[in-house]
């Protein structure tokens, strides 16, 4: 199913919030569209949908707290006002879910948390549990000690991974913006909201990046990541305007909102799904076109014959990615060697591996068993 009726039939759901959508500009909590939203999340699950909600806002909260203070935003600082604000944010959540009698608990992940299968594992039957206990839970990433999210993303790549981890039907990203701009053909000097993305293509990725919210650290390419790795293990995305009317309402009810993402046709599961989308890649390889169309439409094994180049320092058993001719990642897998071995076999067949190492070794760099490869393009 790759259409709208995919938002209707969700059982689960991650809905996450942005910077902008958590505080207004005057930096303070923008607590009427929260509690719009509340009572929305309120209405799914009474009708038996479970939701996880994935929030921003912490920086911004902490902000807001020293306004009047000379505090030279430098990364420490930034991680301290994360910890000063992210007490005010889930409190606030607190409150606002109350009223409603939704119990809140609060789960703050870090990129590596979801890179080490053992605490990707104990972050999913966390999550597994709140939602059995019929608790909302809210995540954000520990600012206070993760550096990637202060820099890029502001959550986008977590709400898909989060929905990952979970095997969410779909992840709603909700935007002060009503989805992606594009220029209307019927109305020049005017856009409209593009409804649908099939595929994310280069012309998508060529959008005009200022067509999306300023404030938080998210824009279009972070947008984009997240919903690479939504529609990647069978999810659809959808970008919409939180401040409209009844929004979340709308999307379940099947309305042409916003921008929706179609999930792709290859859905990963368990360990696969991690290694795709949980762990961070330590170095490169870069295949020739043989190769590359051997791993997406054959599943294939990765030899060292089709390997062109070898980009970063890794060990054995690191995660790596791969790219085709043109630069695109087409996979990610563990690697049976270290980087300096590699290059010395590149290009080369297998019947050579022993007599360029000095003694017997694995016929393939990476085993397809142990390859996560993309959707052919």
């Amino acid at each position: 199913m790759l259409d709208r009726r995919i938002l209707c039939e969700a059982r689960r759901l991650v809905i996450k919030v942005g910077t902008r959508v958590c505080i207004r500009p005057d930096g303070l909590l923008n607590g009427e569209v929260l509690l719009s939203l509340a009572r929305q999340v309120h209405r799914l699950r009474r009708e038996g949908r479970e939701v996880v909600l994935v929030s921003s806002g912490a920086v911004g909260m902490g902000r807001a707290l020293m306004r009047g203070n000379s505090i030279e935003e430098t990364l420490p600082t930034k991680q301290a006002l994360a910890a000063l604000g992210q007490v005010e944010l889930v409190n606030a959540y607190k409150q606002l879910f109350g009223l409603l009698h939704i119990p809140v608990a609060q789960v703050l992940l870090t990129r590596d948390d979801l890179g080490a299968r053992d605490r990707y594992l104990n972050a999913r039957n966390t999550l597994h549990t709140l939602l059995a206990m019929d608790v909302l839970p809210v995540v954000n990433e520990n600012d206070s000690v993760a550096t990637q999210e202060i820099r890029f993303g502001d959550n986008d790549s977590l709400a898909a991974m989060v929905g990952a981890l979970l095997d969410a039907s779909a992840v709603i990203n909700l935007t002060s913006v009503p989805g992606i701009l594009v220029p209307d053909p019927q109305n020049p000097g005017q856009d409209r909201v593009l409804d649908m993305v099939r595929r994310i293509s280069p012309e998508v990725e060529a959008l005009d990046r200022g067509t999306l919210s300023t404030g938080g650290t998210g824009g279009l390419t972070s947008k984009l990541e997240a919903a690479r790795i939504a529609t990647r293990y069978g999810a659809a995305m959808v970008m919409a305007e939180a401040a409209a009317e009844d929004i979340l309402l709308r999307l379940v009810a099947g309305e042409k909102v916003g921008t929706f993402f179609a999930p792709g046709s290859v859905h990963l599961r368990g360990r696969k799904r991690w290694l795709a989308m949980g762990a961070r890649t330590r170095g490169m390889l870069h295949v020739d076109a043989g190769a590359a169309r051997a791993l997406l439409a054959q599943g294939r094994s990765l030899l060292p014959v089709g390997i062109t180049r070898v980009e970063g320092r890794f060990k054995v058993g690191d995660l790596v990615g791969v790219c085709d001719p043109e630069g695109r990642e087409i996979g990610r897998g563990l690697t049976n060697y270290a980087s300096e071995d590699i290059l010395r076999l590149k290009g080369l067949p297998t019947s050579r591996i022993s007599e360029v190492l000095g003694h017997p070794g694995y016929p393939e760099i990476i085993h397809r068993d142990n390859l996560a490869a993309s959707e052919s393009p």
